[in-house]
């Protein structure tokens, strides 16, 4: 209310003085004309009276100026009226300039000026506190008195200055060093009144400083400042200030703000987490890089994979280099930063951050990160993966220019593991096979052998010996064909994109899976051993060795080289394999190879034996074949010319013919007729046609004390030799396209009775 008051007296009196003066000033102008106006009427008098002395003369010249003297008098008369009037505002006005003052006195004898000097006073205080956040002189030193002191104590720039010495020094230095400054006072300021016009204000105001070279390292200056205000010529101006000051956390200062220390460790850890997670993601070398100063160095050392390069690489662009080999080397990446602590527990990178406006820098410190490495096709080591362990530190230093952290210095020290360390529960790196079955026979070189696991049969030719990595040579020796499950198996490089490994099997010799032991004939030259898989024409196989064998899994190895297959329809053989190792099947999108086409061909009654069925194929002796009729499987060889009378054939039907056995006799020695077959060249079962390699015949079938003959017009002519197995015969020496007859043996059953003994006679087959 006192406000009010005194600003409406000051408004009424200043609107009195205002009209005091203009009316002053009117009566003064009014006056003055009045006196010249008197002045001359005076003259006029004199005039006229000189005139009347001259009666003639004048009287003609007043006649001639009559009209004007009207008119002066007219003029006369107003200003004469008009002067009355102003002496009569006069009056009044210099009445109410007395009620003013009287009033004015009245307002000061209610102190109205020591409030309004109050006001004035804090004003000043907070325009000069304001002037200094703002960071300009003229917004400063207009509220600084000429004889103007200061004492500085604490923060900032501690001393004693005068008005010159503040303006060149302290705040020079305080507008120079500080880029961003807020400002508040953490309560309202107290007011003295030392005297009628001086003024003490005293506050605690709070400076929020960025400095200029750091400004990430955000400052408080807690300021408890006095400051003397005096009243001079009716301005009030600061006299003196007393400044102490330290420098306290914002956290302190402002409920609930995090750490200045922790803000910034999320920035620096942030950057190089975005580095980690760069590389991970196969991102642009110059992105991985972002955070990297230009004159940063890089220092890898430890052990790589193959297509990755220690060294120190210095500047930005030899460290996106190191990072575009990275990008170049994988095809993929995982990765996860990580502290390790002593007892296997996982912690995140730790990050120590220095601030202050000389030297703000931090660390990070992530001492075991792994990286899992997919390596790129056509880069060394593909396809493999690798588990990359790095411990990485980080040195990172704030840069005031591009407002940013940058990385220095970082170091990496790399370590290879087992990826199976990482991914226990799956294994994607270190190739395993279990055995998921297994075939084991012990073999008689002279006899030879058939195996039988899953989808696969292997035959041991009759010959066969086992060589040892000593030179020794053994007739009999333990042969097993096992076939094994795969883990962290990948396609072979030559065909990464178009292959997918299935299943793998292996031989072994006397329980070893190595290419140190052999199959070979008595002159030690290869015999391999005839593979059968019944499986798809997109399916071939890998040949793969190098690791070790443990008699439940085979662990480690590699691919070496793509193995050749002779493929049927849903069947495909392989007559070389003779070392004791490890083979993957790889399936294709696509087939292999073209399987035998069947043809139709017409074939007649041979050697007395009438056909009932025939199964032909188009051969291509150069490519040769696998052909299947019923139970009965033949593998042409790549290269089985057939030789006739007339010509040499590299092209021809090749027919499986199955006969009658209904009129055939008996070979003796209780054998009985089951199947009758031939093999039809063109059509032709004839014994003038010779193959130049023998056809590998095997036939599902019963097979206990079974045998095979060799059939023409006179009948058995000779048993041939045959490798018997469980339910499969298998016959390695058949080169002519000629009949042949299975035999099994008749089997006698006896019955007894309690009243008399008969014997009864039937004839049966060994299934």
């Amino acid at each position: 209310m006192a406000d009010t008051k005194i600003i409406g007296f000051a408004v009424v009196i200043i609107i009195l003085l205002i009209a005091a003066s203009i009316g002053f000033y009117e009566y003064s102008s009014v006056s003055s004309k009045y006196a010249s106006l008197q002045s001359s009427y005076t003259s006029l008098s004199s005039s006229l009276s000189a005139a009347q002395a001259n009666a003639t003369y004048y009287k003609t010249l007043a006649k001639d100026n009559y009209t004007q003297y009207l008119r002066i008098m007219s003029n006369y008369t107003s200003l004469k009226s008009m002067y009355a009037a102003l002496e009569h505002n006069y009056t009044m006005l210099q009445e109410m300039y007395k009620q003013l003052e009287a009033n004015y006195s009245k307002l000061i004898s209610e102190k109205v000026s020591q409030e309004y000097l109050q006001g004035a006073a804090l004003d000043t205080a907070f325009e000069f506190w304001d002037g200094i956040a703002i960071e300009s002189p003229s917004d400063v030193l207009p509220f600084l008195a000429s004889n103007f002191t200061a004492t500085i104590t604490g923060v900032p720039f501690s001393g004693t200055y005068n008005l010159q010495s503040f303006n060149s020094t302290w705040l020079s230095n305080f507008f120079s060093n500080y880029e961003t400054v807020y400002f508040y006072t953490t309560a309202l300021p107290t007011i003295t009144m030392i005297n009628n016009t001086t003024y003490e204000i005293t506050a605690v105001a709070q400076y929020f400083v960025a400095p200029t070279n750091d400004p990430v390292y955000l400052q408080v200056f807690n300021a408890s400042i006095s400051l003397y205000i005096q009243i001079i010529s009716g301005k009030p101006e600061i006299t003196s200030m007393n400044w102490t000051g330290n420098e306290v956390a914002p956290s302190e200062v402002i409920a609930g703000y995090p750490s200045q220390h922790l803000m910034q460790a999320n920035q620096v850890t942030d950057e190089v987490l975005s580095e980690v997670n760069g590389l991970g993601a196969e991102f642009a070398p110059s992105t991985i890089a972002m955070y990297f100063s230009p004159n940063a160095e890089l220092k890898i050392q430890g052990t790589l994979p193959p297509g990755l390069k220690n060294g120190t690489y210095t500047g930005i662009s030899n460290i996106e280099g190191f990072f575009s080999n990275w990008d170049s080397y994988f095809i993929f990446a995982a990765e996860y930063a990580q502290n390790l602590l002593p007892n296997g527990t996982a912690i995140p990178p730790s990050v120590n951050v220095t601030l202050s406006p000389t030297g703000t820098s931090a660390v990070v410190v992530a001492n075991v990160t792994p990286f899992i490495g997919f390596v790129n096709q056509g880069e060394p080591g593909f396809p493999g993966i690798y588990d990359i362990h790095v411990d990485l530190i980080a040195y990172l230093q704030y840069n005031s220019t591009t407002a940013s952290w940058q990385i220095t210095n970082e170091t990496w020290n790399v370590m290879n593991i087992p990826i199976s360390q990482d991914t226990i529960y799956y294994n994607l790196n270190q190739p395993i096979f279990k055995v998921i079955k297994e075939d084991t026979t012990l073999v008689n070189a002279t006899q030879g052998a058939i195996l039988q696991a899953g989808n696969i049969i292997t035959i041991i030719q009759p010959g066969t010996y086992a060589a040892l990595p000593n030179g020794t040579m053994l007739s009999e020796y333990n042969f097993s064909l096992i076939i094994f499950s795969l883990q962290a198996v990948y396609p072979p490089a030559l065909d990464f994109f178009n292959l997918t490994p299935t299943y793998a099997f292996a031989f072994a010799i006397n329980g070893h899976i190595s290419p140190q032991y052999s199959l070979v004939t008595p002159s030690k030259l290869a015999s391999p051993a005839i593979t059968i898989v019944y499986g798809s024409d997109t399916w071939t196989s890998w040949t793969w060795f190098g690791g070790t064998f443990n008699g439940t899994a085979y662990i480690g190895g590699s691919y070496k080289f793509a193995d050749n297959w002779i493929y049927g329809d849903n069947v495909l053989v392989n007559i070389q394999f003779f070392k004791p190792v490890l083979w993957i099947f790889e399936a294709s999108q696509t087939p292999i190879k073209t399987p035998p086409m069947p043809v139709n061909v017409s074939v007649s009654q041979a050697y007395g034996l009438t056909p009932i069925n025939a199964y032909s194929y188009e051969i291509n002796a150069t490519q040769g074949g696998v052909v299947t009729a019923g139970n009965t499987l033949v593998v042409i060889k790549p290269g089985t010319i057939i030789k006739t009378p007339t010509a040499n054939l590299t092209e021809y039907n090749f027919s499986i013919v199955y006969y009658a056995t209904s009129n055939l006799p008996s070979p003796g020695d209780n054998q009985e007729p089951f199947i009758a077959f031939a093999y039809a060249i063109n059509g032709n079962v004839t014994f003038s046609y010779t193959a130049t390699q023998p056809f590998i015949t095997v036939i599902t079938t019963p097979s206990h004390n079974a045998e095979m003959w060799t059939w023409n017009s006179k009948g058995y002519i000779f048993r041939d030799p045959i490798i018997i197995g469980n339910g499969i015969l298998v016959n390695l020496t058949f080169i002519k396209p000629v009949p042949w007859i299975i035999t099994l043996p008749e089997i006698t059953t006896s019955t007894t009775s309690t009243t008399s003994t008969t014997s009864t006679t039937s004839s049966a087959y060994w299934a």
